[in-house]
């Protein structure tokens, strides 16, 4: 009863909600507020019908039929890492804070409906986040790249020499641009190196931290998320020197104590940063160079209002301006406040500024939330899963098809 109650709850919540934020842009409080009121509920609910039965009592039916007392601790325990979760992609900028109360309240509301969904307690809340971005990632992506093909009959008119040399001068001033940093990059690739030579160690010898290849992508995923904020401490010199100074201590306690295999584990990390590097190149293609420039439009200040979300490199140069220093506050993918609204409109229109200045055309993400984890429910997998034997079927195919081609 109580499991069906929830799954009406979040069926009905998930719908209002995916409307509301595909038409008005906006995930309203009382929603989320109500969703966890019932959810809580529900959860009383089911402890007391627990604890009179785990007594031997009964009073009606309740006490006839109830879950484990182990139930409920493992609860919290997923409804802490979700919400860390949600709290944390909301500070890096990923999701606003009304995408981070509700794939909270889903987490939550899941396991009331399903106690027995894999990964739970430990893992499902970040099955519930691929479950969400993959199909989400992949239906942007492919747009970009079917609009990106509708534009290919213009290539056709390019001066190729003229636009390779032009690539090739842009790649040498980034270089020259990346020079002075160049012992920080070198510190980051200590740092990632050592952190994923420490997990293969890790997951060699000991079961219990074996990942195995889907954890293994779930890392590289959580990894992307957050790269932005992750990749400022591991530029740090001194924690590189802390990195090989950890590096060499676990590769001798190792050796001499549990009779490790350091040149197979150094191999290892060594082919887990290299896979890293592809997978987080190819994301950042994708995402950057296909769905983020299709987002971006010009600022205008007529089309300025509170919830615009400015692109990084507007946030960075408007923060260099003396006229609005001190009067931004701190960013968040929420999208500007009224204050911050009010003083770049006042900015923009002191007098002609240079152009260059963007602003984000949003996308609602409620209904993907949604999507996401109704596909965890009704299918307890997760989607990469899924896809993954379609994808090296397919890949076989092409494979045999371009065999037969060249022979």
């Amino acid at each position: 009863m109580i499991a069906r109650l929830c799954l009406f709850l979040f069926l009905g919540l998930g719908l209002v909600v995916s409307f509301e934020d595909w038409s008005h842009r906006r995930i309203r409080n009382r929603w989320i507020g109500l969703g966890m009121i019932v959810g809580a509920a529900c959860f009383c609910f089911l402890l007391w019908n627990s604890l009179l039965g785990h007594e031997h009592r009964r009073l009606w039916m309740l006490g006839e039929h109830y879950l484990p007392l182990r139930y409920y601790p493992m609860v919290l325990v997923h409804l802490t890492l979700s919400l860390a979760a949600a709290v944390t992609l909301w500070r890096l900028s990923v999701w606003p804070a009304g995408d981070a109360k509700l794939y909270t309240l889903f987490a939550f509301l899941l396991v009331l409906i399903d106690p027995n969904l894999p990964g739970f307690p430990l893992l499902l809340f970040l099955l519930i986040l691929i479950n969400i971005f993959v199909p989400a990632g992949v239906l942007f992506a492919a747009g970009s790249a079917l609009r990106l093909a509708l534009k290919l009959p213009r290539l056709w008119a390019l001066d190729w020499p003229k636009w390779l040399k032009a690539k090739a001068e842009v790649a040498v001033i980034r270089l020259w641009e990346a020079w002075p940093y160049r012992y920080e990059y070198l510190a980051l690739g200590i740092n990632l190196y050592a952190l994923f030579y420490l997990m293969q160690a890790c997951q060699r010898h000991s079961q219990r931290l074996a990942l195995g290849p889907f954890g293994n992508v779930m890392v590289f995923f959580l990894m992307f998320l957050v790269w932005g904020r992750l990749a400022q401490v591991l530029r740090n010199k001194r924690v590189s020197y802390a990195a090989l100074a950890c590096l060499g201590a676990a590769m001798a306690a190792g050796l001499i104590w549990r009779h490790w295999d350091p040149v197979a584990i150094l191999r290892a990390a060594l082919r887990m940063t290299v896979s890293f590097g592809v997978f987080l190149s190819l994301a950042r293609m994708v995402f950057n160079r296909l769905i983020e420039r299709e987002s971006l439009r010009e600022l205008l200040p007529e089309q300025l209002r509170t919830g615009s979300v400015l692109s990084d490199e507007t946030w960075e140069k408007l923060g260099r301006e003396k006229e609005l220093a001190g009067k931004l506050g701190e960013r968040y993918s929420d999208g500007l406040g009224a204050q911050d609204v009010e003083a770049i409109k006042g900015w923009l229109a002191a007098g002609p500024r240079a152009a260059g200045y963007a602003v984000y055309q949003t996308i609602p993400f409620a209904v993907w939330i949604f999507l996401g984890a109704l596909f965890t429910v009704v299918r307890r997998a997760n989607l990469v899963a899924l896809l993954l034997p379609h994808l090296l079927r397919a890949q076989g195919a092409l494979q045999a098809a371009a065999a037969r081609y060249l022979s």
